[in-house]
């Protein structure tokens, strides 16, 4: 059996490969990665770093800090410390004996200070995006991620499995997220989610009661909350939690890094009808989008079955958020929570065996309420494999 040291080493030594590849196939000389999931996922540290990967060649991490501990976690073979940016292009052409004539940089989240910075140091290379080849690369999981995830789907079950127990001794919203939160943090769960998009920020994910779940936010999903004010708009607030009303709970798992997404309403005492009836609707939804889902199928397609489901129903306003509905029904996961692929409108991605995708169908009832479900599931060559076991029905506490 391999110990954990050779797995990560036999990861980092596919990934790079990977990703050697694609930036051989568009040109691109080497690429420095200084975005902290990006750099964890092809060096196995997340320290203060830049890594070198040149097309054709070994790679070099760049540590300011912590040398040490980047030393201990990264199977990489050259490890330099570096002192200040100017230092880059002599650690790069004494590495690769040549400096690059294109350069690729992760443009969707580097600053435009280091972009400038780079561009000043680096005045002969050609600057080009590789954003979508890191994503393209890390969108598709291996066998031992996938065991990682589903690891974090199982501790997101448990943790579902407490809500009745926790919502008993909650008032609020915030003292129930306050127990959830506990219990994750016990069971490994770092307290943040990563996230890749731009100003995105996220907890460990949302929990709402009744009408706060149907208040508009920022949040970039279908569902807001008020949050405790207006520098942190979305999800638990300070209200009661009632009677007879939808408690929605969507609280992602981590462990090692690694996202299971998972949500479900629960209820002190029993809802009312319609609640009941849109609830089985992103039900049947999820099971239309899943049966569907095969490698091959483009995703777009998936986001206009559901579309059409909600439409059927009855169900078009309030279909993934109201008064702004986003324009997708499931995302990836993996080390963020907003990964590729978007299973979203016109989308071409064709889905690829290895995939991840959280599917989230949700419908809000404007002043009343949010009702649906989500699920991690794993693109096989059979279809979609759920990944999360807890049971998808209205929880009656």
């Amino acid at each position: 059996m391999k110990t954990a040291r050779e797995i990560i080493e036999a990861e980092i030594r596919t990934r790079l490969e990977n990703f050697r590849n694609s930036l051989a196939e568009n040109g691109v000389d080497g690429a420095l990665i200084v975005q902290k999931t990006d750099l964890y996922y092809l060096s196995g540290t997340d320290q203060d770093a830049h890594l070198w990967v040149p097309a054709d060649g070994d790679p070099l991490l760049m540590v300011r800090k912590s040398l040490q501990r980047a030393g201990e976690d990264s199977p990489i073979r050259d490890i330099v410390s570096l002192g200040a940016f100017s230092e880059l292009p002599g650690r790069i052409e004494g590495h690769s004996s040549r400096a690059p004539a294109t350069l690729g940089l992760e443009m969707d989240v580097l600053p435009a200070k280091f972009y400038l910075a780079y561009r000043r140091l680096f005045p002969d290379a050609r600057m080009v995006d590789i954003s979508t080849l890191i994503r393209g690369v890390r969108m598709i999981k291996s066998a031992h991620e996938i065991s990682l995830i589903t690891k974090a789907a199982r501790v997101a079950d448990r943790m579902y499995e407490e809500i009745p127990r926790l919502l008993s001794a909650s008032r609020t919203e915030t003292e129930l997220a306050l127990r959830i939160e506990a219990f994750y943090r016990g069971r490994g769960h770092p307290g943040f989610v990563r996230t890749r998009g731009f100003n995105m920020e996220c907890l460990y994910g949302q929990v709402m009661s009744g009408k706060q779940g149907a208040v508009p936010s920022n949040s970039p999903g279908p569902t807001g909350g008020t949050g405790l004010g207006a520098f942190y708009s979305q999800s638990a607030g300070r209200a009661r939690i009632g009677n007879n009303e939808p408690i929605f709970v969507d609280y992602a798992a981590n462990v090692e890094g690694y996202i299971a997404d998972q949500a479900r309403i629960f209820s002190r005492g029993d809802l009312e009808g319609d609640f009941h009836r849109a609830h089985d609707t992103m039900l049947e939804i999820q099971a239309a989008v899943a049966e569907k889902a095969r490698p091959g199928t483009r995703a777009g397609d998936l986001y206009s079955l559901a579309v059409d489901m909600a439409e059927k129903a009855g169900l078009a306003e309030g279909f993934m958020g109201y008064p702004d509905p986003v324009p997708f029904v499931a995302h990836g996961v993996g080390l963020d929570i907003d990964e590729w692929p978007v299973i979203g409108r016109e989308n071409g991605t064709l889905l690829r065996e290895g995939m991840v995708i959280a599917l989230e169908p949700k419908f809000i009832f404007p002043g009343r309420g949010v009702v649906g479900i989500e699920n991690t599931w794993v693109v096989t060559e059979h279809g979609l494999k759920r990944l999360n076991r807890f049971p998808d029905r209205i929880f009656i506490c």
